[in-house]
């Protein structure tokens, strides 16, 4: 997991460093942060099906943009995804969790960054970070399904089919 699990724990520091009354920038930097961890971890997961160089993986990680991975998102949370073939497959819970969980990751790392009259407490940035690590957890038990593949290759190319 590399870089994903290093940002899942470094989330952690600002929301709890300062004790019990941490800075408004602590818990933004900590939502944030979550954030970003479970996008890396999407995005190096399915630079791993790549067999091809190092260099070549680096290329595919870098494909990926924030909105189209938020727009498939939103379809793999629902019960069955139309494949590439036009047909309904049913989705995993367990990667249907992870979908919504990156919608609504995304979404509350907007409001820490750019929403200057969002006021964030302790305890909801620890019930972000809680969400961040349920879908850590729940992409561990599916990252082998073929469905989970399915989900990062529509994310790398849903740009292109826009």
């Amino acid at each position: 997991m590399g870089l994903a699990q290093d940002l899942l724990n470094q989330a952690d520091r600002p929301a709890t460093y300062e004790g019990g009354n941490p800075r408004q920038a602590s818990l933004r930097r900590a939502v944030s942060t979550a954030y970003y961890a479970l996008f890396h971890l999407l995005i190096e997961e399915a630079a791993l099906l790549w067999q091809g160089s190092a260099e070549s993986r680096t290329g595919i990680e870098r494909g990926f943009q924030h909105g189209p991975m938020k727009n498939i998102s939103r379809q793999f949370r629902k019960p069955s995804w139309e494949d590439w073939h036009g047909n309904q497959q049913p989705l995993p819970p367990a990667l249907r969790q992870v979908a919504s969980a990156f919608v609504y990751l995304q979404e509350e790392r907007h409001a820490a960054d750019y929403d200057n009259h969002e006021q964030w407490s302790a305890t909801d940035v620890k019930a972000t970070l809680n969400i961040t690590r349920s879908a850590f957890q729940n992409w561990q038990s599916i990252r082998t399904d073929p469905m989970a593949g399915n989900y990062l290759l529509a994310m790398l190319l849903s740009k292109q089919r826009s």
